[in-house]
């Protein structure tokens, strides 16, 4: 299992409602994701992912927040210092809107295929554990004024409490 808490961007068009005007995302969001990796052979994984993203907005006379939730499954590559996956998946985004001045609340939602990549940094590796800095994009495959696409940049850790197991000794 590998945890990973970043920032994100989101790129996205409001809905199509009279209440809502001057709406703008605020940067950055909060981003959370956690995976889990079987390797086929020494460099080469499978990946299944869950993520989340949380942003708020703003709008004239009120408010707005976003979340996103992301479930993927793709392959990767491993190599010394650097890490490569990509990631097809189902996108889900619920968009709340309210504007205080109309006394009007507005709650929409987004599903859609996407398609996610993903490049690690990686600043600490054993044969549990795994430090790495990470940058990964996702977008939407839906029409632009339904997208939410994101890119989202952090750190990542796969925790482990086994310890290594001791080299083997002949006896003498």
């Amino acid at each position: 299992m590998i945890i990973s808490i970043g920032g994100n961007r989101l790129s996205m068009k409001a809905a199509n409602d009279s209440s809502i005007h001057g709406f703008r995302l605020n940067y950055p969001g909060f981003y959370a994701k956690v995976s889990g990796e079987n390797y086929i052979n020494a460099s080469n994984f499978i990946h299944v992912d869950l993520n989340m993203s949380f942003n708020r907005a703003i709008m004239e006379h009120g408010y707005a927040r976003t979340s996103r939730l992301n479930f993927n499954y793709g392959f990767g590559k491993m190599y010394e210092r650097v890490k490569l996956s990509v990631s097809p998946g189902l996108c889900y985004c619920q968009m709340a809107y309210q504007n205080d001045a109309l006394n009007k609340g507005v709650t929409e939602t987004r599903f859609a295929p996407s398609l996610g990549f993903q490049t690690d940094l990686i600043l600490f590796k054993t044969e549990y554990q795994y430090l790495a800095l990470f940058v990964e994009g996702s977008a939407m495959f839906a029409k632009p004024s339904r997208w939410v696409h994101q890119v989202s940049a952090g750190i990542c850790w796969k925790p482990s409490f086994r310890k290594k197991e001791p080299d083997m000794v002949m006896p003498q």
